[in-house]
């Protein structure tokens, strides 16, 4: 196999040294003053944090209601009401499309 001059057109790859002068001048800053960052939380920003916080203290399910149907589930006694289901459904999601519409 003849190895010609396949890679006419290829640029010149730079050497480490090159690439890290360049980076080293790319970040420095542009003026010698020191610069300080600041951050301001507005009251919104704060009382939200503090709801967050109140929130993941709330027990999200009722552990006597899921003890009761796990055990009408076992006894074979638990069952669906098919249009209550359905209702809820369609329900939940005419108030998601009604979210949606109004963003």
């Amino acid at each position: 196999m003849k190895i010609d001059d396949a890679l006419n057109g290829v640029p010149a790859i730079r050497s480490r040294e090159t690439k890290k002068g360049k980076t080293a001048t790319a970040s420095a800053p542009a003026s010698s003053g020191h610069a300080a960052d600041s951050v301001e939380i507005t009251p919104a920003s704060a009382q939200l944090s503090r709801l967050e916080e109140e929130l993941s203290l709330v027990d999200g399910a009722d552990t006597g209601k899921v003890e009761a149907v796990r055990q009408a589930i076992a006894e074979g006694r638990f069952q669906v009401d098919e249009e209550v289901v359905a209702d809820a459904l369609v329900q939940n999601t005419m108030e998601q499309l009604r979210r949606q519409g109004g963003k």
